[in-house]
């Protein structure tokens, strides 16, 4: 079995890349939000009822909704991670 070479540019170049790569789906730093989705029991239709900063906020908004439900209404709570413009053009580099 033939031993493989990799010269000096291509270990940076590699390098470059595996940076990029982690930099794109590392996103423990970025700020949470939660969007709170209602479907309808009718014509299956989501609808965004909010999106909000803290869980805590979310769920006081769920319980008010909650006092007065309708038939077989359904809710999702979603978690997007916020990046900015910034970050996003920084993956370009």
């Amino acid at each position: 079995m033939a031993n493989s070479t990799t010269t000096k540019e291509e270990f940076i170049e590699n390098d470059k890349l595996i940076d990029q790569y982690i930099k794109t789906f590392d996103a423990a730093d970025d700020p949470i939000v939660y969007v709170l989705i209602r479907t309808s029991p009718y014509t299956y239709d989501d609808m965004i009822i909010g999106v909000f900063d803290c869980r805590s906020s979310l769920i006081r908004r769920l319980s008010r909704i909650m006092d007065r439900p309708e038939n077989d209404e359904t809710f999702k709570i979603e978690t997007h991670n916020l990046r900015n413009y910034k970050q996003e053009m920084e993956l370009d580099a």
